[in-house]
């Protein structure tokens, strides 16, 4: 294990004076290096720096809102696919009221319709495992900060098996 981040080591790598200095910009950096400097160092640099959970707030809440465009996005997507799908297979129902048509015809017509409804299934599960996906990056990005700002504090951030059996 490497020996943690000396004040100095820290002001250097962030090209600051003092942690006074510290900008927003240079606000993910510090927190990268959180888990990796002395618990004092890292109390020490908070203390100077009083808006730093503010600031990690509002760079979650970005990312959040960030998350909520993906997502609302990739909703107007997925239901402009379905309305076109809809849109096909209603077209295809009209051709099957057509008396005039061949078994083969309708069989065919019919194949289409499953296929597309087929195509909207799996539309449906490559949505569902976006979301799934958006939701851990979530959660990853918010467990990360927290992790890292408890650790550097000297906070306990280890979870027991004990401690989840507790929460059932």
């Amino acid at each position: 294990m490497s020996r943690p981040l000396t004040e100095q080591k820290v002001l250097r790598k962030l090209d600051i004076e003092d942690f006074r200095h510290l900008t927003k910009d240079k606000v993910i950096t510090m927190a990268s290096m959180l888990d990796r400097m002395d618990p004092e160092v890292a109390k020490k640099a908070l203390e100077q720096f009083p808006e730093f959970s503010n600031t990690v707030k509002e760079m979650l809440n970005g990312y959040k809102d960030t998350l909520d465009k993906g997502i609302e996005s990739n909703r107007e997507s997925v239901q402009s696919y379905y309305d076109s799908c809809k849109s096909i297979i209603e077209v295809l129902q009209k051709q099957l009221e057509d008396e005039n048509l061949s078994f083969e015809e309708r069989k065919y017509i019919i194949d289409k319709m499953f296929e597309i409804s087929k195509m909207m299934d799996e539309k449906d599960s490559e949505n569902k495992k976006f979301i799934a996906t958006m939701a851990v990056v979530g959660a990853a990005a918010v467990g990360i900060v927290t992790a890292v700002l408890a650790s550097a504090l000297g906070g306990n951030t280890k979870i027991e098996t004990n401690d989840i059996n507790k929460m059932t």
